[in-house]
Order: structure tokens, then C-alpha cells, then sequence
């Protein structure tokens, strides 16, 4: 038996654009892909200001919480997480079985200002809502084209005698929203239940060489530089798969960014950057399945961008150096993409971005390449 961490979302960096509320109650659904008889929860509070205090922090296996257990942190059922760190729960004795769902509730009534802020697009497998009301419900919508947010609850642990294969989706936008991930998920879970888990640290606007520019706000929250970033996390993970999309905020962010304007975008040397990294997770014991760049459109309307043109030529020469190696995922050959557009029923709506039905076909090509590896 041993503690498997069955769910993980990267926390986000929001201190630049904090939430504060007066009190807060927030719900979280996860889909749990093993079986066992206690779990554990993961709190930060790395990028806060001040200390936390959560009131009641619950679990139950139906969203009504009908029946739920109150969750201590060293004996506190009232406790704080300190500025920088995070906790863990004691050990709560729930049977969780593979397919079912675990909802959690965090109740504080106090004022407090939230920056460890965690979030997806597809809540099929993880769902979140939270309101700045005490002991109001919020409700959990199922949507796949908007934001589902929550704070600090980072990770939970199961006791299992499970040995999943662990795949790690990490990287921007494309792996946050959780369109992709979670529609692989599902194939796997699917096809061969309890063998594999999917966890997501992903986040938005991340690039692969290069920490978030500092000259907007909203610039600060895409995080530190993932070829930095992950390796301190693999450390504990230990996945079989990494599988990667990055690349386009390398390219785009300098098109915006005055401060990301000063590491100009570079195939060759971004390339470089990219097999090196391939060489040292194959060192740890770990399979790098990285993502070619999809196509793109900046311009909207008859509007057309100045960059449009220059961006999809470095995207194009990027693509053509990636293709020689066999640990690439060639996102860009798939029906997805049509020339150098998104096909439009693949489409987000902002051109950057895949839908549902684009996340499900990739997700289909990325458990084909899981399964011939295997």
C-alpha cells in the first residue's frame, strides 16, 4: 500500500490580481480512477500575502454532501496555512471505488485575499464553483467554454495498492483548460480501468524557456519557465508519460509583452532546449511526448494583425525541425488543422484554442501513440 497522489491541478500565481471576498464557500468535484480506503487533501498557500483560515473543509460522495466527514490538519478542524507553504490533511478514512466522484467543501466566513487560484474549461471529470457567501451553496455547472475556478486545493492522495502509469499533461492554455486531458482520461479510464492516471499542471500563458514578463498583471500569473518548473515537480511524480503543449506563448508572448519583447523567439535554439530536455526526463525514467505548435490566427474580422504572417513562418519552421524526432506529437497533421487555420468546427472561437470536439480528437491520436508505446 502506498499514497497515490489520484487527482493534481497546478496552482496559479495570482498575487498580482488577488481575490478578495468577505467570507467564501467553495465546491470541487474530482473523478477518481482507483480504488482505496482513505485520502488525504493538499492546501497551498505559496503565492499568498497573508495566512489562510479555513473554518471547515468537508468531503462526501454526492454533491448534496447528504453524507460527508470533516477533515483535520493536525487534530485542527480550524486551521491556518502559513504564507509560502502548504499542508496536508490527516487521514480521512472514506472507501473510494474507480469512477466515482468526490466532492469537497471550503467554508471560511472571514474576509481574506486569495492567490493560489486553480482552474478548467471541461468539467467532466473536475468541476469547481465557488461564491463570497458562508454556508451558500454554489452550484456546480457543466460547461466546456468557460472558466471553472476554486483556491488552494491543489492535490488529493489516495491509499492504494494501486500502480497506475502515471501521465503527466502539462504545459500552456492547452493543457490548463483541460480539454484534452480530460477526454484522454476518459479513453483511458475506459479501456483499461485503474491502469492509468492523468494529472494536470498546466498552466496559462506558461512558455517553455522563459519566467512570466512582469510588465502587466496579468502577465505575472503564467508562471516560471516550464522547462524549470517541471523538473522540480517530476521529482515526486515519477510519470511514465509527460505529455507536453508549449511552445506558442514562446513565440506570441514577445508580440505583446514589452519585457517578454527582450528573449525574442528562435527555432534552432528553441529546439535545442526542447531535445535537451527530452534527454533528461528519459534519464529519470520518464517519456516526453511533446506537441508541435497547431496553427494559430491573430487576426479577427477583416482586421489583419501585422505578425500574422512572420509568427506562422516561425511556427512552420518550428514544426519541420520538431517532425525528425519519433517522441514528437504532430498535433499540426491532424484533421484539426487546415492549412494554417484551426478548423473551424475544432475551433474555440479565438483561434488559438481547441474545443471540446478538437480536444476529444486529440486526445484520440495521443491514447493511440500511450497504447503502441505501451
Amino acid at each position: 500500500m502506498n499514497w497515490q497522489p489520484i487527482w493534481y491541478h497546478q496552482n496559479v500565481n495570482f498575487s498580482s490580481l488577488p481575490v478578495k471576498a468577505k467570507a467564501l464557500t467553495e465546491i470541487i468535484q474530482i473523478n477518481c480512477n482507483l480504488s482505496g480506503e482513505k485520502i488525504r487533501v493538499v492546501l497551498t498557500n505559496q503565492f499568498g500575502q497573508e495566512p489562510l483560515i479555513f473554518e471547515k473543509v468537508e468531503v462526501a460522495l454526492d454533491p448534496m454532501f447528504h453524507v460527508k466527514q470533516q477533515l483535520a490538519f493536525q487534530g485542527l478542524k480550524i486551521f491556518t496555512i502559513p504564507v509560502g507553504q502548504q499542508i496536508i490533511s490527516d487521514d480521512c478514512h472514506i472507501k473510494v471505488t474507480i469512477g466515482c466522484k468526490l466532492f469537497f467543501r471550503l467554508t471560511v466566513s472571514q474576509p481574506q485575499q486569495y492567490c493560489d487560484f486553480l482552474s478548467t474549461y471541461d468539467s467532466s471529470l473536475t468541476n469547481a464553483a465557488f461564491i463570497r457567501q458562508y454556508d451558500r451553496y454554489p452550484r456546480l455547472n457543466q460547461t466546456l467554454t468557460a472558466r471553472h475556478g476554486w483556491f488552494c486545493l491543489q492535490e488529493v492522495d489516495l491509499w492504494t495498492a494501486a500502480l497506475p502509469k502515471v501521465i503527466e499533461f502539462t504545459g500552456d492554455s492547452l493543457a490548463e483548460m483541460g480539454l484534452i486531458s480530460a477526454s484522454l482520461d476518459y479513453l483511458l479510464q475506459a479501456r483499461y480501468p485503474g491502469r492509468y492516471l492523468v494529472l494536470n499542471s498546466g498552466i496559462a500563458g506558461n512558455r517553455f524557456l522563459q519566467n512570466a514578463p512582469q510588465d502587466e498583471a496579468i502577465f505575472q500569473t503564467f508562471g516560471e519557465a516550464l522547462i524549470t518548473r517541471l523538473p522540480k515537480r517530476l521529482k515526486k511524480v515519477k510519470p511514465k508519460y509527460v505529455v507536453c503543449f508549449a511552445g506558442i506563448n514562446d513565440l506570441l508572448l514577445p508580440l505583446i509583452s514589452l519585457a517578454a519583447r527582450q528573449t525574442q523567439f528562435d527555432a534552432k535554439s528553441f529546439v535545442e532546449r526542447v531535445t535537451s530536455f527530452e534527454y533528461d526526463l528519459r534519464q529519470a525514467g520518464s517519456q516526453l511526448i511533446f506537441s508541435d505548435l497547431l496553427p494559430f490566427k491573430l487576426s479577427h474580422g477583416q482586421k489583419k494583425h501585422p505578425a500574422d504572417q512572420w509568427s506562422q513562418q516561425q511556427r512552420i519552421l518550428l514544426n519541420r525541425q520538431l517532425d525528425q524526432f519519433n517522441w514528437i506529437f504532430q498535433a499540426s497533421k491532424t484533421a484539426i488543422a487546415q492549412q494554417q487555420h484551426l478548423v473551424p468546427e475544432y475551433d474555440l472561437g479565438d483561434h488559438l484554442h481547441v474545443n471540446k470536439a478538437g480536444g476529444q480528437l486529440l486526445a484520440q491520436k495521443l491514447f493511440e501513440k500511450v497504447i503502441t508505446d505501451c
